[in-house]
């Protein structure tokens, strides 16, 4: 199955059973009339939008390249994660607005096993559905799919702690503990909004994933050849699963433009080969004469000025300087 149709696939299971799961929500919540228990239910309609937006932008970001995206359209699962966050935090807006006026009213909770019996199994289904979607995002690379993964996981968080809640009311009969745990809950939900807008926002500006400069950083060393004296002036732009990648590489001074055409898409070919990404490289070439001789394993060579001494171990932190690496 392409990786696009898995993803659509597991995307629209999480749809029909984020219906199914917010009508029991609801249900529970018209048997035990809490705050808290209404929170979580509409928590579960912000799941809904959520999925349904992920799906779109899945569908969406998988477009071929045209003319008025030349990078692809990959980067709306950024506007989407950003969507989410942004949908997350209001509703924890919302969620402490009521659990104000629950502490301030005392609500007496009705039929509590009910309750805690519908939050149970709605709770196991959304940890099951979360924990597949965030699974099926790594192996996809698809930001929007673990956005919605972790934002059912609090859900996960915040159902659990209504489960507590319910059994420490009925334990007590303590009127406080529905506002109490509605309160604390709104927080936890909050701060989750608040993060999947600050990620959303960075890959946007295409701030620096300094963690996949690094992997990068590794699969290049590994396929690392003789003639690829130099790799530097490196920056990275993520769109979905594609990565978009300019450098500047040291090539030896002498080599035809055939031959530094090879050596280029023989880079580009290893670098996908190695890399669980889709990799677009846009490389500026260097000759070699002004790299000191003894970082050069290249052998024989004729124009040698100094012996060779050792490679410059390539990383994250000398990759993204704009200045060819020396050895002192």
């Amino acid at each position: 199955m392409s990786s696009l149709k898995s993803k659509v696939k597991s995307l629209r299971a999480v749809l029909v059973v984020s219906i199914a799961i917010t009508l029991v929500k609801f249900y529970s919540y018209y048997l035990t009339r809490s705050y808290a228990v209404l929170s979580d239910a509409f928590e579960s309609i912000i799941n809904i939008a959520a999925t349904g937006f992920a799906l779109y932008s899945v569908t969406y970001s998988a477009k071929l390249k045209d003319a008025d995206h030349p990078y692809g359209h990959g980067k709306i699962e950024y506007i989407a994660a950003g969507f989410e966050g942004a949908l997350i935090f209001f509703t924890g807006v919302y969620i402490f607005i009521n659990a104000i006026f629950s502490l301030i009213s005392g609500k007496v909770i009705n039929h509590v096993e009910e309750g805690i019996l519908l939050t149970t199994i709605t709770t196991v289904v959304l940890m099951v559905m979360g924990l597949h979607l965030v699974k099926k995002g790594k192996q996809t690379n698809s930001v929007v799919m673990m956005a919605d993964g972790k934002h059912i996981l609090t859900d996960v968080a915040t159902s659990a702690s209504l489960i507590f809640a319910l059994l420490l009311y009925k334990l007590t009969l303590f009127t406080w503990i529905d506002g109490a745990l509605a309160l604390m809950l709104s927080f936890h939900i909050l701060f989750n909004g608040y993060k999947l807008v600050r990620d959303s926002l960075n890959n946007l500006m295409d701030k620096a994933d300094t963690a996949l400069i690094d992997e990068i950083a590794v699969s290049l060393q590994k396929i690392r050849q003789d003639k690829w004296i130099d790799i530097h002036n490196l920056r990275m732009q993520k769109f979905g699963h594609y990565v978009h990648i300019d450098c500047h590489m040291t090539l030896p001074f002498y080599e035809s433009l055939e031959s530094v055409h090879n050596e280029v898409k023989t880079l580009e070919k290893e670098i996908n080969r190695s890399t669980k990404f889709t990799v677009e490289l846009f490389i500026h070439t260097d000759p070699c004469e002004q790299i000191p001789c003894n970082i050069c394993a290249v052998s024989n060579c004729s124009f040698r000025k100094k012996e060779f001494v050792a490679q410059v171990e390539w990383s994250s932190e000398n990759m993204i300087q704009n200045k060819r690496h020396t050895l002192y």
